[in-house]
């Protein structure tokens, strides 16, 4: 049976670029033999093809070139501002050494890393600009913050940097961890790595207040009677969105039912409602006293039993209507 035209010149492409079968050639080849429009469209698929060969490689050596400029342009622009922003600072350390006194010019010198590092950085980094500068300015707030207590004489370093980091890592650490050389290393644990970091920040950051007020066991028995329920409640949320199997409303519903378990706990276990606020409630003759915490925890879980109800019919209507 001859093959019709519209089968041929379907083919006609893989045939130019020589990636079709051999029975598909040879019905081809039978078919250009007896067909003046399939050969001319050939004959054009041949010429398109010789003449994107050619272009190609031009194109290709254009792009190289162009990025090559930018790149070279880039760092030039990187190193001019470099130039401007130790400009003040020499400025700086030539009236310190004139006056006799260093320390405000090591502040400055400090304080001149955080501008570079948002303008100079994002311009001389080759590539993952971003990452670079998140990085680079992490550090030289860490430098300035180091700097400004040693010649203070104060003692407040470890609570500053560490609270500077998690408020830091808090916002941007989860489009850090989506650059190419992190995501690299933890393609499948991207949200367990800034829950870790996160974590760990903030562990320090109320570690490193009480060690540097000279702050006693009271301070400890409270930091981790309000710490531990709303760690535990983050954790227990981002595990249930990030693993659980189940329907988003029912997620949802286990979401409430965790926030108003720590809240309670908080609550019953720790005493935080001592200071807070009451929540007095009428019905039927009688009064009821609840902290701000319970009837918030309460108002959550009557909200996660709603959601979980309209989880649950809801899923039972899909499964009725497959």
């Amino acid at each position: 049976m001859k093959t019709s035209c519209d089968i041929i010149k379907d083919l006609l492409p893989l045939y130019v670029d020589g990636v079709c079968s051999e029975g598909s050639r040879a019905a081809v080849d039978e078919h250009l033999k007896d067909c003046k429009s399939c050969a001319a469209e050939l004959e054009a698929l041949k010429s398109s093809w010789e003449i994107e060969s050619v272009i190609e490689p031009e194109r290709e050596d254009a792009l190289s070139s162009q990025a090559r400029f930018f790149k070279r342009r880039s760092a030039a622009l990187g190193t001019v501002f470099a130039g401007v922003f130790m400009l003040p600072v020499l400025i700086c350390l030539i009236v310190g050494l004139a006056s006799g006194g260093l320390s405000w010019v090591m502040i400055v010198l400090a304080a001149m890393l955080i501008p570079a590092s948002l303008v100079a950085v994002p311009l001389l980094a080759p590539e993952n600009k971003a990452l670079w500068t998140l990085g680079s300015f992490s550090v030289s707030l860490t430098v300035l913050l180091a700097v400004c207590c040693i010649y203070s004489g104060g003692s407040w370093f470890f609570t500053a940097a560490f609270a500077s980091l998690f408020g830091i890592s808090l916002f941007f650490a989860p489009f850090a961890v989506r650059a190419k050389p992190i995501a690299a290393k933890i393609p499948e644990r991207k949200g367990l790595a800034v829950m870790l970091l996160d974590t760990g920040l903030y562990a320090l950051m109320m570690l490193s207040i009480g060690l540097s007020n000279g702050l006693g066991a009271g301070y400890y028995s409270t930091a981790f009677s309000v710490s531990v329920p709303i760690l535990a409640a983050v954790w227990g949320i981002f595990l249930t969105s990030r693993y659980a199997k189940a329907g988003g409303l029912l997620k949802t519903a286990i979401a409430f039912g965790i926030a108003a378990a720590a809240m309670l706990i908080s609550d019953l276990v720790f005493g935080i409602s001592d200071n807070s606020s009451y929540v007095y409630i009428e019905a039927l003759g009688g009064r009821a006293e609840l902290s701000s915490f319970t009837a918030l925890a309460v108002i959550c879980l009557l909200a996660g039993a709603v959601l979980a109800l309209i989880g649950v019919l809801t899923s039972r209507k899909g499964r009725k209507a497959k």
